[in-house]
């Protein structure tokens, strides 16, 4: 029987991730509760099963098979293969500029199809497939096709505009026709409620923003090229005071844009899968530069991608890693949470101090030709110098774990809060700085 004290100590972990984020957590509980409960009346529902497990969907990506001239917006569906009633599992847009999809999706097997715009009326529509896989050759997603555990290399799909078919399934999705650029993160695409529903629902967040980076801007491969990662619950607008202090005549930005509530390894193999993409399409890759920036949980992201991008060695295009206010260490009130067995959200249990996934981070040493510059804060209220307390949200012990100094080449602080640092005029002036001298001026 469980005594009166350790119920007390449950609840009161229990309260204090539901103040994390008011009553969403809450509500994802019993939302969760409920799905288990549907899954063993429907087990072979991947809709629902990707809904109810999004940590052990796998990124399965590919690339179209596309002809010069083929402008027209475009679209990767998969379908159930396995169900009567071909259900549409997942979905993305594909640029013609570089033909690849990405789609998330739980293990299964699936038929392909990609649609065109071809009436012009801004939607994908069933009659517009315009190319698929054979249906007696279903793409399989399974853990032991996974390379790393996180993507799955999809197959090349043949687009050709001048045969299209229908679809078994109805289809009607609206066409974004710039779906990567973006004019600022005051785009609505990056309100903080989007940011909340990719910590509880990340396939709900993944249907809306249908991709996970975007250009501020078209992009410009001749300048140095930043890659931003936001922190949990968080959104790329959270850095509209840091780009806005970025010199724009010589930084292009591009926004990695995740959901914060999945697995963080997963998500940091993304973001290198991402950082690749984008210094493959450069035309100018002999001259290209590029640097990732990181903000709380995403310094966490962004090391895993850098751990990554570096496994062979550095590439040589890669210029710099900065993070602010980081749990290097970890949250102590996450991993007592997971000592009681409480329901957490999977980037919770990733970032709990101790955790299997900051031990792996810290062991996979960083190239020392790599400058990595890890910036801290301690809050407003410790303006005399440093304080345990932290920034208000990270203890200090955790932003400054001796694993992370030991891989930074540099190290600086600022009196201000979590979120604070971000918009922090000495804080975006040092970022400046740096940048300026590790990135370089523009290979023009």
């Amino acid at each position: 029987m469980t005594s009166p004290s350790r119920l007390q100590a449950a609840a009161l972990i229990a309260l204090l991730l539901a103040t994390m984020s008011g009553c969403s957590y809450l509500k994802w509980r019993r939302e969760k509760t409920e799905q288990r409960y549907e899954l063993t009346q429907r087990p072979g529902d991947l809709l629902l099963q990707k809904d109810y497990a999004p940590e052990d969907c796998f990124g399965l990506i590919g690339k179209l098979s596309l002809l010069p001239g083929q402008e027209v917006p475009l679209l990767v569906a998969a379908f159930d293969h396995s169900s009567l009633g071909h259900e549409l599992v997942g979905a993305r847009e594909v640029t013609a500029a570089d033909g690849y999809y990405g789609i998330l999706l739980p293990p299964g097997t699936y038929d392909l199809v990609a649609f065109a715009d071809l009436n012009g009326d801004g939607f994908f529509e069933t009659s517009e497939a315009v190319g698929r896989t054979s249906p007696e050759a279903p793409v399989f997603v399974t853990a032991s096709r996974s390379p790393d555990g996180a993507v799955i290399p999809g197959p090349q799909v043949a687009i050709d505009l001048t045969k299209p078919m229908a679809t078994e399934t109805a289809v009607r999705i609206k066409v974004n026709p710039r779906p990567y650029v973006v004019p600022s993160v005051e785009d609505p695409l990056f309100s903080p409620e989007l940011g909340e529903l990719g910590v509880y629902h990340p396939n709900q967040f993944l249907a809306r923003t249908q991709r996970w980076v975007f250009a501020v801007g078209e992009p410009d491969f001749q300048k140095v090229q930043i890659v931003l990662v936001h922190g949990i619950n968080g959104t790329p607008r959270d850095f509209h005071a840091l780009i806005a202090g970025l010199d724009r005549a010589r930084y292009q930005v591009w926004l990695f844009y995740y959901p914060s509530g999945l697995a963080l390894d997963k998500v940091g193999i993304v973001l290198a899968k991402v950082v690749e993409t984008i210094a493959s399409e450069s035309h100018v890759s002999s001259k290209l530069r590029l640097v990732v920036v990181a903000h709380s949980m995403g310094g966490l992201v962004g090391r895993r991608g850098v751990n990554e991008l570096c496994r062979n060695g550095k590439p040589p295009y890669l210029k710099l890693y900065a993070s602010f206010d980081t749990p290097y260490g970890g949250v102590e009130s996450a991993a007592e949470a997971v000592k009681r067995e409480v329901e957490l959200v999977p980037s919770w249990k990733d970032v709990a101090a101790g955790s299997d996934f900051l031990t792996r981070i810290h062991e996979a040493p960083l190239p020392k030709e790599l400058p990595f510059h890890l910036f801290f804060g301690w809050g407003k209220g410790g303006t005399h110098g440093p304080s345990t307390a932290g920034d208000g949200t990270i203890t200090l012990a955790s932003q400054l774990d001796p694993r992370a100094q030991a891989a930074a080449t540099g190290m600086t602080g600022f009196a201000d809060t979590h979120v604070g640092v971000l918009e922090d005029p000495a804080a975006i002036r040092a970022l400046a700085e740096l940048l300026d001298a590790t990135a370089g001026p523009n290979p023009r």
